[in-house]
């Protein structure tokens, strides 16, 4: 299919981008809709808003006067769906027929806000139970203090959903004022994939209520404290679980950021990748099983990895990685061959995620706001040489950019 893909895209006087990836016979339809807002986002000018305003804001949107708008979905045969990550908040629906009405119906959802004090009280329990749950959650709970110590005090160590106590600050009033500011169409775009026609698209989007804005958009960054030094807990697990966590600090954006998450990622395949010589060896003395993973995250203002899984010795668990993640190592063990199998694996992953629609629509609305076309992806992979990983690696390898947390089984 990849040669095939073609992109059709428009941005409207108002600012939204419209993208359209014609799959001309394909059965089903993948429509999204994202803001560039997320969990980390709670500063607004002077103000603080209360974490979790952007997920309350997602679960609100579905609730209208007189309806539901999931009802109206699945009244044209469509399923839905909403997400908030730490930066974005997306909408999307998935369908064999109807598109352009149910496109209707995301633009309706997106735009037609119904926040009041009667129907934000009664949400505020459901997220709350929401909270409760996953505080239950061992991977969960090793994520959050992980991120405490590598951002402390910052929104990013917070639930997305918030806290119980965030909760009590937020209102209709709030919610209402947090959406208009960042749910306006120079903050946002949307994403067809699948069997439709560009014209009509934008012909049901040029219809619809989107404003036009005169201020332009423009997002307040936070500044970082000094990385934690580490910490851990007992909780009712049976096994301890640990986490090693890398905070890379850079003030790059855009295509340069997107680039350097590749690079990152192909550091940490070649060092503890499961066909690496690290993982063998963590496996063989029992260190890590099948839980473990790494995981890197680059997004505006932020830039990180972890580490983490099951364990049977944490101490050992973080001296090892400790003692293996260096740039000493990666320069040992990064042959030419080892790279270029690297590379055309991450080729590879982008071209068999050109297979699904729900792939395509949501990272071509997610690189939108870093400037990166998804359809030129490859040429910035293949662009990628062995010394940008082995440069990339002696920067952020270091001690001071390196911290851990334990979760330790109660011992009653």
């Amino acid at each position: 299919m990849t040669e095939k893909l073609e992109k059709q895209t428009k941005k409207l006087t108002n600012g939204l981008q419209i993208s359209v990836v014609p799959l001309a016979g394909f059965s089903q339809v993948y429509g999204l809709a994202m803001t560039n807002f997320g969990s980390v986002d709670t500063k607004t000018g002077n103000k603080t808003l209360p974490s979790g305003i952007a997920h309350f804001i997602e679960h609100k949107l579905f609730a209208k006067p007189d309806y539901d708008i999931s009802e109206k979905f699945a009244k044209y045969g469509a399923n839905s769906n909403a997400y908030t990550s730490y930066t974005k908040t997306g909408y999307l629906f998935q369908t064999l027929e109807n598109p352009y009405d149910n496109l209707e119906v995301l633009l309706d959802l997106i735009q037609h806000p119904y926040f009041t004090e009667k129907n934000v009280a009664s949400e505020r329990g459901i997220i709350d139970q929401e909270i409760q749950m996953y505080l239950d959650m061992p991977e969960w709970v090793l994520e959050q203090r992980m991120l405490g110590q590598l951002y402390p005090n910052d929104p990013i160590a917070e639930d997305i959903a918030g806290s119980s106590a965030t909760l009590q600050q937020i209102n209709h009033e709030n919610l209402l004022e947090t959406y208009r500011q960042n749910y306006r169409p120079d903050n946002m775009d949307i994403v067809l994939v699948g069997d439709v026609e560009f014209e009509k698209v934008e012909n049901v989007i040029e219809n619809s209520d989107f404003q036009t804005i005169d201020q332009p958009y423009s997002k307040t960054f936070n500044k970082f404290e000094k990385i934690g030094a580490g910490g851990q807990e007992t909780m009712d697990i049976t096994q301890a679980r640990s986490a090693y966590g890398i905070r890379i600090d850079t003030e790059m954006t855009g295509y340069d950021l997107v680039k350097k998450q590749f690079e990152l990622n192909m550091v940490m395949e070649t060092l503890i990748g499961e066909s690496s010589k690290n993982y063998q060896e963590m496996s063989r003395l029992d260190l890590i099983d099948d839980s473990f993973s790494y995981n890197v995250v680059a997004e505006n203002n932020y830039c990180f990895i972890i580490i983490s899984g099951s364990t049977n010795n944490p101490e050992k668990f973080q001296e090892y990685l400790h003692d293996h993640l260096s740039y000493k190592e990666l320069k040992e063990v990064l042959t030419d061959a080892k790279f270029e199998r690297i590379q055309r694996d991450a080729i590879g992953s982008y071209l068999f995620a050109q297979n699904s629609p729900e792939a395509i629509a949501n990272q071509m609305a997610e690189l939108y706001f870093y400037d990166v076309d998804y359809l030129q992806l490859i040429h910035m992979i293949d662009s990628i040489k062995k010394d940008d990983v082995l440069e990339i690696s002696d920067k952020f390898l270091q001690d001071d950019n390196c911290t851990y947390y334990n979760l330790l089984p109660n011992r009653k």
